[in-house]
């Protein structure tokens, strides 16, 4: 009886961990298509407003502004694909998108 038991909490814990992966996998590729389609939407001359109204949609990602000399940029990246896909937004001093890419 208690190898049975032993062999049901094996079962369980391959299972969970195994649903866990799929789940992650599934948000980490959703997530990193959200980075993906956002940067594919930006064009040069777009203006600053116009991108953070479309980077407060975003749902599984997040961005950060740095303040530069020459103007700002915008880095848009998720945590549950450990920062590895990235779009780099970057403005002129009147607030227009300059360069758009994604890494």
């Amino acid at each position: 009886m208690n190898r049975k038991i032993t062999f049901n909490l094996k079962v369980f814990a391959v299972a969970t961990i195994i649903s866990s992966l799929v789940t992650f996998g599934f948000y980490s590729n959703e997530a990193r298509k959200e980075v993906y389609y956002l940067c594919g939407n930006l064009s040069k001359d777009t203006s600053y407003s116009s991108v953070i109204r479309q980077l407060n949609t975003i749902n599984l990602s997040e961005y950060r502004v740095e303040e530069l000399w020459q103007g700002k940029r915008i880095i848009h990246s998720s945590k549950l694909n450990f920062h590895l896909f990235r779009c780099n937004i970057e403005f002129n001093t009147e607030e227009k998108v300059t360069s758009v890419s994604y890494n």
